[in-house]
C-alpha cells in the first residue's frame, strides 16, 4: 500500500516536470553577435531573439552600461514580428570592449508570463565568447598615435565669428574717421533735412493767412503786414533779393529787366504799395482791395514758380570817338 502511494507521488512529479519542460520549450531565447573577433575599441552588435506563442508576454532585461569587460554604446528599441501562431521579438545592442583578450557575454535571462497566469518564468541565452585583439607595439620605434589626427574641414560657420569681429572693428575705424572728417569740415554729423521749396512754403502760408480772416475782423494792418512778409520771404528765397531788409521801391528795383514779366511786376507793386499805405498812411482799403491783394499774391507765387526767364545781358555800348 505504501509502495503504491510512493509510486503515485513519483509519477505526479515526473508529469509536472514534463509539463514545465514542454512549457519552457514553447519559448526559445537565442543571442547572436555579428562578429566574435574584434579589435580593441571596435563596435559589434548583440541581438537577443525570443520566439514564443502569442499568448506569452516577454520582458527583456535591463543590461548595465558596463559588464564583464564590455560597454554598451547604443540601445535600440525592441522589434516584433508575428505569424499566425508565433511571435518573434528582438532587442539589439551596439557594444565595444577596451580590454584585450577573450571575454564572455554572460547568459542573459529573459522573463515571460502566460496569459491568465501571474507566474514569472525565465529563459536564458547561452554565453558567447568574444575575442578582443590588441595592437602590437614595437618597443624599438617611437610611440605614435593609434590613428593619425583627423582633419576637420573648415566651414563658413567656423569662420563667421572671426568675420563678424573683423567687420565690427572695420566699422568702428570707419565711424571714427567719418566723425573726424565731418568736424574738420565743420559739417553736421547728421545731414540736415533739405529745405522745402520756396513756393510750397509761400502758398501754404497764404492759405493759412486767408483762413484767419484778419481783415474781416477789422485787423486790416496785421493782414497786409503778414501778407507782404510772406511775399518778401518768397522773393528772398526765390530770387536772392534781400527783400526783408529793403523798402518796396528797392525790392522792385531789384528785379532787373527780364527776371519777371512786366505785368507780374506791376501786380507785385500793387501789393507792396497798398500795404505801405495801410501801415504808414493808415489807409483803409475796401473789401475788393483786400481780396485783390490776396489774389495777386497767389498769382505772383504761382506764375514765378512756373516760369522765370533768364536775365538778359545788358547791351554793350560802343564808345563814340570824338
Amino acid at each position: 500500500m505504501v509502495n503504491i502511494r510512493i509510486r503515485n507521488i513519483l509519477l505526479a512529479l515526473v508529469l509536472l516536470g514534463a509539463a514545465r519542460s514542454a512549457q519552457a520549450q514553447d519559448v526559445q531565447v537565442t543571442a547572436k553577435v555579428d562578429s566574435n573577433h574584434i579589435m580593441i575599441g571596435d563596435w559589434f552588435r548583440l541581438t537577443v531573439d525570443v520566439q514564443h506563442p502569442k499568448d506569452i508576454s516577454v520582458t527583456f532585461p535591463a543590461l548595465p552600461d558596463t559588464f564583464d569587460g564590455f560597454e554598451i554604446v547604443k540601445r535600440e528599441q525592441p522589434t516584433i514580428k508575428q505569424t499566425d501562431q508565433l511571435a518573434m521579438e528582438s532587442l539589439t545592442f551596439t557594444m565595444t570592449s577596451f580590454d584585450s583578450g577573450t571575454h564572455f557575454i554572460p547568459s542573459i535571462p529573459v522573463q515571460y508570463t502566460r496569459q491568465g497566469d501571474t507566474t514569472k518564468c525565465f529563459a536564458r541565452t547561452s554565453p558567447i565568447p568574444i575575442v578582443v585583439g590588441g595592437i602590437a607595439v614595437d618597443t624599438s620605434q617611437d610611440i605614435k598615435d593609434v590613428k593619425p589626427p583627423m582633419s576637420v574641414p573648415i566651414t563658413f560657420m567656423d569662420v563667421l565669428p572671426y568675420l563678424l569681429v573683423v567687420i565690427g572693428v572695420a566699422g568702428i575705424f570707419w565711424l571714427v574717421w567719418f566723425i573726424v572728417r565731418k568736424r574738420k569740415r565743420g559739417e553736421p554729423l547728421i545731414p540736415e533735412t533739405p529745405p522745402r521749396p520756396a513756393e510750397e512754403v509761400a502758398l501754404e502760408a497764404l492759405r493759412s493767412l486767408e483762413s484767419e480772416k484778419l481783415w474781416q475782423r477789422e485787423k486790416v494792418k496785421e493782414y497786409h503786414s503778414q501778407l507782404t512778409d510772406i511775399i518778401r520771404i518768397y522773393i528772398e528765397r526765390r530770387f536772392k533779393i534781400p527783400a526783408m531788409e529793403s523798402t518796396s521801391d528797392e525790392i522792385l528795383s531789384g528785379f532787373t529787366d527780364g527776371m519777371i514779366r512786366r505785368e507780374i511786376k506791376e501786380d507785385l507793386k500793387t501789393i507792396l504799395i497798398r500795404a505801405d499805405l495801410v501801415k504808414f498812411a493808415k489807409s483803409k482799403p475796401v473789401v475788393q482791395e483786400n481780396e485783390e491783394s490776396m489774389t495777386l499774391s497767389y498769382q505772383f507765387v504761382e506764375v514765378t514758380t512756373q516760369s522765370v526767364p533768364e536775365p538778359q545781358s545788358a547791351p554793350v555800348q560802343e564808345e563814340v570817338k570824338a
